[in-house]
């Protein structure tokens, strides 16, 4: 799995998880708010390795 995008809310990156499942791109969102403690990095929506290009197109269209 390869992070491709991070969000500073949970919310934001379940969002575009499920547009990507939608999409037919399995993604899964792993991390904490940057509001919570030790939430500096922010959210992370990883997707498989081979899947990058096809779900960074779709957050690009979306």
């Amino acid at each position: 799995m390869k992070a491709i995008k991070r969000y500073p809310t949970r919310v934001e990156a379940d969002l575009a998880r499920i547009a990507l499942d939608a999409a037919g791109v399995p993604a899964v969102v792993v991390g904490i708010g940057v509001g919570m403690e030790g939430g500096m990095d922010g959210v992370q929506l990883l997707v498989p390795e081979d899947q990058v290009d096809a779900a960074l197109a779709e957050l690009d269209d979306a």
